[in-house]
């Protein structure tokens, strides 16, 4: 058994080897931080944002009476309970007479509320993306 290389064989030299591992590190360097360009949107954010908004809308179309603060909106309902819907934590919870509590949502940085006459402004913060919805008002 002869070792060696044959004439017929071929392979790559040591520059070219050096020269492709070279293009391919500058390849991934820039390509890296263009992942985290390509998040994309959050639709499941963006519904749940929704679904309290709604539920929102509905609580004050069933209350007598409402009061909007910067963090929390307080109801009193045609049965004369107090309900508050607050942030705690990283979760919106609705609480009826001050026991118990329902969450609304989670996963929130913060949430802030903004009475601007006919409508209540509401911005919730969610995985670094802030959501804006309109409440109306009826009363």
């Amino acid at each position: 058994m002869i070792k060696g290389n044959s004439p017929n064989e071929t392979a790559f030299t040591l520059s070219e080897v050096l020269i492709s591992l070279m293009a391919t590190m500058i390849l991934l360097t820039i390509s890296v931080p263009l992942f985290s360009l390509l998040k994309g949107y959050d639709y499941y954010s963006d519904l749940s944002v929704d679904q309290l908004n709604a539920v929102i809308q509905w609580e004050i179309n069933q209350s007598r009476t409402f009061n909007v603060s910067d963090h929390f909106i307080s109801f009193v309902d045609k049965q004369d309970r107090h309900i508050v819907m607050e942030q705690y934590g990283t979760i919106f919870r609705r609480t009826v007479d001050g026991s118990g509590h329902e969450t609304l949502i989670q996963n929130i940085e913060s949430i802030s509320f903004i009475h601007e006459s006919p409508s209540i402004l509401m911005e919730v913060n969610i995985h670094d993306q802030l959501y804006t919805r309109k409440i109306h008002l009826t009363q």
